[in-house]
């Protein structure tokens, strides 16, 4: 039989994520939620899907939610300052950011309603029952944010009454060079009744000292000494001045969820999660001192302000049995009520002018589809509505260390987006090894209520309307029962958001300009792979991907502004590609002991671009070409032990590729870093652990200076 391999992409990842949780509990085969959004074997998925379960989830220390998935071939997280770093920074197969990419929790997209950031602070990782990644663009199920694949994180439910928390501590092995006084805690309790209601509650607190991850740069202050003669990331001349004060962190959340099946056909289901988290610096460090009076200078540049983010998430839904299929709601509405920073402008180091900003944020999705099985056909129509506000202010401050200290508006960008969409799809199984999915979605969106002011004067932007249809093929064969091809083509696309069309923003080395005229990115993409159980116990996986991107938003070059500071304005670069091959290889010995590697070969570059003649040619910011993970998890009586480590090579965030520079301050330099943990569990209820991050103690910047090696010891009471 012959394979055509010009393929679409199938979706999966749920709308309703919690029940397939309990689901995957009862079956022998992973469980993910498929392209028609209903329960699939994972060896059924037509596109290229991850599953990672629970098990391996506790035998790893994760310290934020992207910690489960980076280890998978396709995936890239940038370390940035690790525990402490706010955005993830994750890429999947060759398609740049998380905005691009839909990360849900529970089937609930976790992108804000400002920037469509995905910012995950504040959720433990101990509440995630497993992970689903579809790879490729999802946009035929999902709308926008999904360029480059899907992330659901499925959070766990009760079978019977429970309770447990853990206690942990850590600190870095050599002061400064990794989080200090690490503290934090966890608590949950949760039951299922007699009528069927489960209900569950989570509670968590962390804290650290931080470590010095800033470092301070620029010419050497006249009449002085103690400046280091250092490069800059673009390989020109400058000095070591000092480094910011520690970044301290802080966080707490909590959720609630509550699931009941009524009847054989009919469940519903409702949730709160409360995400909140500061982090601020302590005092910094100044190498110079004054030739006459040996004094410490500093500048404002020394100066670091707090940041605040808090959100609220409410979401609740049912399935139904209707006709002859299935009908599932969930709808959810998030308040990010807090998202501020503040800046020093010309004040000092510790105090004087500043500003500070803040970006509240409004978002509501509601989602329906039915779902139904017709013979050899699963059909899904539904229909999808997503409406985000966002209103900035930004304030000038009389003193930067005092967020009080307001005295007067700024500042402001605010605007309004609207989307709609409606969707068919056909899970289509033409003979008990092939199965076949195709299907198309249309989407409208409206941005409107567009208003910008600066101390220039006050802009109204004109609303704009735009469309698009997101088709997709794809065919899974399973050739013998141990060897899958399977092989997928899609389109998809991201709309710009508020942010992009009409906020500018001030950094500490240049500024952001908002740019209306922006528009959606596309990107049309096609894989082929298989998937293949060569021995007992043994998995090779292997895809090959491309995608062609078109109207590719990004943070073009720097060019002269006002003030002497340069500014950097959003643009739609004309036409970009990126494709390249994942290959992963698994053993396991048994249900306890597995070893496993993998290997992802990305090659990007920029085709057309108009707006940055000078970046054709060049590789995409922020996708590294070559990543491998290897790593082994054994467990030997009540111990565990596993060990992995991720290796990446150098990444970009200049267009041009002009920060070739490596080992210093706003560099991407390649990594590798190995990881470890061991655990012993004294009873059914009792386990300690001790985890070892950055285990060769390897000094490497991802921006910031990257964390050294550092040691968590955890106790966790399950009952």
């Amino acid at each position: 039989m012959k394979i055509h391999l010009r393929p679409i992409t199938l979706g999966l990842i749920a709308a309703v994520g919690q029940p397939m949780a309990a689901l995957g509990q009862q079956t022998l085969e992973p469980v993910v939620v498929t392209a028609n959004r209903g329960p699939l074997l994972l060896e059924h998925a037509t596109g290229e899907t991850v599953v990672i379960g629970r098990k391996e989830i506790e035998a790893r220390q994760t310290d934020r939610l992207t910690d489960i998935v980076n280890s998978t071939a396709g995936v890239f997280v940038a370390p940035g300052k690790g525990p402490l770093q706010t955005a993830p920074g994750l890429a999947l197969r060759g398609i740049p950011s998380d905005r691009r990419a839909l990360v849900l929790l529970d089937g609930i997209p976790m992108t804000d309603g400002y920037a469509g950031s995905v910012l995950l602070g504040g959720i433990p990782t101990e509440s995630i029952q497993q992970a689903e990644i579809l790879f490729g663009p999802m946009s035929s199920l999902y709308g926008g944010n999904a360029m480059g694949g899907v992330v659901n994180f499925v959070t766990r439910m009760p079978t019977r009454s429970e309770f447990g928390f853990s206690v942990g501590y850590g600190e870095a092995f050599e002061s400064g060079k990794a989080p200090a006084d690490v503290q934090k805690a966890y608590v949950h309790a949760g039951t299922r009744l007699e009528n069927g209601l489960a209900i569950r509650f989570t509670g968590n607190w962390a804290q650290t000292n931080g470590y010095r991850s800033e470092w301070v740069t620029g010419s050497r202050p006249a009449n002085s000494n103690g400046a280091i003669p250092i490069s800059t990331e673009l390989g020109a001349g400058t000095f070591l001045l000092g480094q910011k004060g520690d970044n301290t962190w802080r966080e707490h959340g909590a959720s609630l969820k509550l699931e009941q099946r009524i009847s054989t056909d009919t469940t519903w289901r409702a949730g709160w999660l409360l995400q909140d988290y500061h982090y601020g610096y302590a005092a910094p460090q100044s190498f110079v001192r004054n030739n006459t009076t040996g004094a410490l200078v500093y500048s404002a540049s020394f100066a670091g302000g707090d940041s605040n983010y808090s959100r609220q998430l409410f979401h609740a839904g049912f399935d139904t049995k209707l006709g002859l299929g299935q009908l599932n709601v969930l709808a959810s509405h998030t308040e990010v009520t807090t998202n501020s920073f503040i800046i020093a402008t010309t004040g000092t180091a510790f105090g004087g002018p500043g500003r500070i900003s803040d970006s509240p944020s409004e978002s509501t999705t509601f989602d329906t589809y039915w779902n139904a099985s017709l013979g050899t056909h699963d059909l899904t129509i539904g229909y999808a509505y997503r409406q985000d506000s966002a209103d900035t202010k930004d304030y000038t401050l009389s003193n930067w260390g005092n967020p009080e200290s307001k005295t007067g508006l700024y500042s402001t960008a605010s605007g309004k987006m609207s989307l709609h969409g409606a969707y068919l799809q056909d899970n289509w199984q033409i003979a008990p090894r092939l199965t076949v999915q195709g299907g198309l979605r249309y989407d409208h969106w409206l941005n409107a209520n567009g208003q910008s002011t600066d101390p220039s004067g006050i802009y109204s932007h004109a609303e704009r309307t735009a469309a698009a249809w997101s088709p997709k093929l794809g065919a899974s064969w399973r050739v013998t029962d141990a060897l899958t091809l399977r092989t997928s083509a899609g389109k998809a696309f991201h709309a710009p958001t508020v942010y992009d069309l009409y906020r500018s923003s001030s950094l500490s080395t240049y500024n952001i300009s908002a740019n209306p005229t922006l528009e959606p990115e596309t990107v049309k993409s096609w894989e082929v792979g298989a998937d293949w159980r060569a021995w007992n116990g043994g998995e090779i996986r292997t895809t090959y991907f491309h995608n062609e991107i078109d109207n590719l938003i990004y943070l073009g070059p720097r060019k002269p502004g006002p003030g002497g500071k340069d500014v950097r304005l959003r643009i739609n670069a004309g036409k970009a590609r990126t494709n390249g091959v994942t290959l992963s290889v698994t053993h396991r010995f048994d249900a306890d002991n597995r070893v496993f590697a993998n290997l992802t070969y990305t090659h990007s570059e920029m085709l057309e671009n108009s707006a940055s003649p000078t970046s054709v040619g060049k590789r995409l910011t922020g996708l590294p070409e070559k990543q491998a993970s290897v790593g082994f998890e054994t467990r030997q009586g009540n111990w565990l032990l596993s060990t992995s480590g991720r290796y990446a090579s150098k990444q970009y965030s200049d267009d041009t590729n002009a920060d070739g520079a490596i080992g210093v301050y706003k560099a991407y330099d390649a990594y590798f870093v190995v990881d470890s943990k061991l655990s012993y569990r004294f009873d059914k209820t009792l386990t300690a652990s001790l985890a070892v991050s950055n285990l060769l103690d390897r000094e490497y910047f991802s921006y910031y200076a990257a964390p050294g090696r550092a040691w968590f010891a955890s106790l966790a009471y399950n009952y």
